[in-house]
């Protein structure tokens, strides 16, 4: 897209662009002591969950796709204020609590299968909390 110069006869004003690295600051501030190898390296992205998972002593574990879609179109919860966080939970344990795998506890499969029974501002929340700190 090209942009006009200012002219007194052309009433169409394009401001000038804004500086991208201003606009990735606003999102996420870097440190002002940063030296020029960092610039170099990606910055540490933090891409832990927020929920714990209980390690799982079998070695083929595997949550089925199809599971992964059942609870994506019967049970999801986007956090809108016409929908009762409890009827989901209760929904969403009556799912998951028709699954078994041998070896595996169900607060294991359960802690897995939940990031899926959310979008939007939903989960939103649920990647803001502090890492780790759902563990049931």
């Amino acid at each position: 897209m090209e942009h006009q110069l200012e002219d007194d006869n052309n009433p169409l004003q394009i401001p000038p662009p804004a500086h991208a690295e201003e606009q990735f600051d606003e999102v996420a501030p870097r440190p002002a002591n940063r030296i020029l190898r960092d610039y170099a390296r990606p910055d540490r992205f933090n891409c832990e969950s927020s929920i714990r998972k209980p390690p799982v002593a079998t070695n083929n574990f595997e949550i089925r796709t199809c599971l992964i879609q059942t609870i994506q179109q019967s049970c999801i919860f986007t956090g809108d204020l016409s929908e009762v966080p409890h009827s989901h939970l209760i929904d969403f344990l009556e799912l998951v609590e028709t699954t078994k795998y041998n070896g595996v506890p169900p607060e294991a499969i359960k802690l897995r299968l939940f990031p899926f029974s959310l979008k939007g501002e939903a989960k939103t929340w649920l990647r803001n909390l502090p890492q780790g700190s759902i563990t049931t």
